[in-house]
């Protein structure tokens, strides 16, 4: 990472920004109930887990470019189309780094951690709340806000 400011602002903490809770789902799943959770969850994505750890994410873009363009059946199983490796970063680094590393990886999710336990996501759209609230444009409430 680079120079960024490391506030000590509490509100400019990935914690203060992530999106709770995880939305997970087991390897064994299929690309459908996959697609339903999200539906249900109202989820842009969601964490891949085996034996309760955290191995990859599913997003809307890998359901349009893997299952949709690549003409995958809804049965296929979620480990065919989850991106890897799964993106983490701690709950205390500074909403700046995690827009700096989506842009560095080209991805527009990050799991958060705390102590190494994935406890929340940011968006692209968490980073952007952040960037409207640095302007006065918005304002954004963490405990009010929807993925």
């Amino acid at each position: 990472m680079t120079g960024l400011p490391q506030s000590e602002h509490p509100k400019e903490k990935l914690f203060d920004f992530m999106t709770t809770p995880v939305i997970s789902i087991d390897v064994s799943a299929t690309v459908q109930e996959a697609a339903h959770l999200m539906d249900v969850e109202n989820a842009s994505a969601i964490l891949i887990t085996e034996n309760d750890k955290h191995i990859g994410i599913i997003t809307e873009r890998d359901f349009t470019r893997k299952v949709v363009g690549g003409g995958l059946a809804l049965s296929t199983l979620v480990t065919e189309i989850m991106s890897q490796p799964l993106y983490t970063l701690d709950k205390d680094n500074h909403i700046l780094e995690a827009s700096e590393f989506m842009t560095d990886h080209n991805t527009r999710h990050i799991s958060v951690t705390d102590k190494g336990k994935v406890v929340g996501i940011v968006t692209v759209k968490n980073t952007f709340a952040y960037y409207m609230n640095l302007f006065g444009l918005g304002s954004y409430d963490p405990a009010t806000h929807i993925d």
